[in-house]
C-alpha cells in the first residue's frame, strides 16, 4: 500500500481539558492538566493527521511507538490547549512528528512522536491471537 505522507504537513487542533486529565496530588480539588494527558492529547492529533490527509481508508490507521515529550508549564484544567503536529520524516510506515502544545498563555509542551501505520484487520487478528495465547 502506498501513503501519500508529506513532509510538512500540519494539523493544529484545540481541545478544553476537564477534570480527567487532572493531577490531582499536589492539592485537594480539580487542578492541573496531567503530563499523560498532555501526551495523549498530542499523540491524537498526530493520528489525526494522518487519517485526515493520508489514510482514508477505514482499514487503516496507526498507533504510537515513541513518545519524548518535555512538559514545560502547567495548565489549569478548564483551559483550552492548542496542538500542533507537524511530519517530519517517514521511513516505510514508520513516520515521525514534530509535536507543540500551547496554552493561552505560552507554550507547555513539545517534542518528537513516532507512530507506524497499521491494517487495522490484521493488526486485530494479531492481537486477538496473542490474547487467546495468554488468556487461556
Amino acid at each position: 500500500m502506498d501513503f501519500d505522507i508529506k513532509i510538512g504537513l500540519k494539523k493544529e487542533r484545540t481541545v478544553k481539558t476537564d477534570s480527567n486529565q487532572t493531577t490531582t496530588f499536589l492539592w485537594e480539588g480539580e487542578n492541573v492538566l496531567s503530563t499523560p494527558s498532555m501526551i495523549s492529547e498530542m499523540e491524537e492529533t498526530c493520528r489525526l493527521l494522518l487519517k485526515e490527509f493520508c489514510l482514508k481508508q477505514s482499514d487503516w490507521d496507526s498507533v504510537g511507538t515513541i513518545v519524548n515529550i518535555k512538559h514545560l508549564a502547567a495548565t489549569p484544567v478548564g483551559s483550552k490547549i492548542k496542538l500542533e503536529a507537524i511530519i517530519e520524516s517517514t521511513e516505510g510506515r514508520k513516520v515521525m512528528f514534530i509535536i507543540n502544545a500551547y496554552d493561552e498563555i505560552e507554550k507547555i509542551g513539545e517534542g518528537k512522536h513516532e507512530r507506524f501505520i497499521i491494517n487495522v484487520p490484521k493488526f486485530r487478528e494479531k492481537f486477538e491471537e496473542k490474547r487467546r495465547r495468554l488468556l487461556n
